[in-house]
């Protein structure tokens, strides 16, 4: 698929279409800056961050999940989301935040901004 990334759930796929690393030196883990394009054609933008102690509390926690999508610097739980999210084209820019808690075991918590009001 042209090294693109696909995830299938059902009949739909998401792919991303650029990833971009926003790690910064000062940074206590990584974040990376997804380009997705949905089934439908649309494109949408995740922020994917994780802090080490996020990391450190999943390992602690024996959390397999929050690992797993730490591993893949939650690409997968990207590409999901961007499925299940309001339209593009009738909510304007659309952005998915996705972070680790690491209050909470390390578990994925994630929140969704629309540049538009719903119609």
């Amino acid at each position: 698929m042209n090294g693109l990334v696909a995830f299938g759930y059902g009949d739909a796929m998401a792919e991303v279409v650029e990833a971009r690393d926003l790690t910064t030196p000062s940074q206590h883990g990584w974040a990376v800056d997804y380009r997705i394009r949905r089934d439908d054609g649309e494109e949408l933008h995740a922020e994917v961050r994780c802090w080490d102690k996020a990391h450190a509390a999943a390992e602690r926690a024996a959390n397999t999940d929050a690992l797993a999508a730490i591993s893949d610097r939650g690409s997968a739980a990207a590409l999901e989301y961007a499925e299940l999210v309001e339209s593009p084209a009738t909510r304007g820019a659309v952005l998915i935040s996705i972070w680790f808690d690491p209050a909470d075991a390390g578990n994925l918590r994630r929140r969704v901004s629309y540049e538009r009001p719903p119609a």
